[in-house]
């Protein structure tokens, strides 16, 4: 029981930060990318590394959507630091939730396919980025890489089950 308590701690924790990110996004930049390294650091090295990856991998998706011209963060930069924030706190979270849950890896895949374009059509709607698409052309995209890219963290963490 004690281990479900900390997984809903989790999730509580992270969609709060997620919330004060997408609504304060550069006003708050210093203490999002401070909480998201803090948060990162207090994973094993080996997890730390897994975590790096995933903000890596989903940062360089975001930046391939905003490229390809799916979806236009507000401002000068191609992808906000802010979005790296997030993407970096995401992945520290996902990579604990993986390494202690016991849900097996599709439902987990399953649930960041779904969840993670519904991220952005909340941050849509909020107005930290705008669509250059229609909404279910962008959402189809995410879905699907989205899915891509928890198979392959799934499968590199060895989550298969």
């Amino acid at each position: 029981m004690k281990q479900n308590v900390q997984v809903f701690m989790m999730a509580v924790a992270f969609d709060l930060y997620w919330t004060l990110v997408v609504l304060f996004r550069e006003r708050g930049l210093f203490l999002w990318l401070a909480l998201a390294i803090l948060a990162c650091l207090m994973l094993s090295p080996a997890h730390r590394l897994y975590a790096l990856l995933l903000a890596a991998a989903g940062s360089g998706l975001d930046t391939l959507w905003a490229l390809t011209g799916l979806i236009d963060f507000h401002g000068n930069a191609l992808l906000p630091l802010w979005m790296l924030a997030l993407w970096l706190m995401f992945s520290t979270v996902w990579t604990r939730l993986t390494s202690t849950t016991t849900l097996p890896g599709w439902i987990l895949t399953l649930m960041a396919t779904l969840g993670g374009p519904m991220a952005y059509v909340i941050g849509e709607r909020l107005g930290a980025m705008t669509f250059l698409e229609p909404a279910f052309i962008v959402i189809c995209w995410m879905a699907l890489g989205w899915l891509v890219l928890m198979l392959f963290f799934h499968i590199l963490l060895g989550r298969r089950r």
